[in-house]
């Protein structure tokens, strides 16, 4: 079930760069994302989840970079969050996986999910009210330096996050 459930977060998080434009080059980079997180998803491996989560995040910049359409954080803060929860999901499948999991189980999980997405929703609103600030700043600034200092970024916060709310507690000393 939870494989499921990653498999659809995947193909949403597909989705972000192809509803920006279904071009050559990212409609690329997006099937290597689908593939790279279909084995990762069977697998259970955060690591491919991971790469194609990156895959999808440089193929969803390259799709703003060709397209420039309005600004939408709202899109941006979905494709983050969505990012974040199949990494999260991945990650508890593979530690689950083949245990029985009872309800009270799964509703923990589903509210640590949600509070690290409210989180991210928080940051990244108050990181679009200082963008808006810094936009006259780095007027001058060639695009391609911003995506990619934007998505360095992005990855590192992402990791960062997960770190963080999947770090287990140092065992006891007896």
């Amino acid at each position: 079930m939870m494989r499921l459930a990653a498999a659809v977060l995947v193909a949403g998080l597909a989705g972000f760069p192809l509803a920006v434009m279904s071009g050559a080059p990212v409609s690329w980079l997006v099937v290597l994302a689908l593939v790279v997180a279909g084995a990762g998803v069977l697998l259970l491996s955060v690591t491919l989840v991971t790469i194609a989560g990156a895959l999808a995040l440089i193929a969803y910049a390259v799709a703003l970079l060709i397209v420039r359409p309005p600004v939408d954080p709202v899109a941006a803060a979905g494709f983050g969050a969505t990012l974040v929860v199949v990494v999260a999901l991945v990650h508890f499948a593979r530690r689950a996986d083949g245990a029985v999991l009872g309800p009270a189980v799964v509703a923990t999980q589903v509210r640590q999910w949600l509070a690290i997405v409210a989180a991210g929703v928080v940051v990244a609103a108050v990181l679009t009210a200082g963008a808006t600030v810094l936009g006259a700043a780095l007027a001058g600034a060639t695009l391609p330096l911003v995506v990619v200092a934007a998505t360095l970024g992005a990855l590192l916060t992402v990791a960062g996050v997960i770190a963080l709310t999947t770090r287990e507690d140092p065992p006891s000393r007896s």
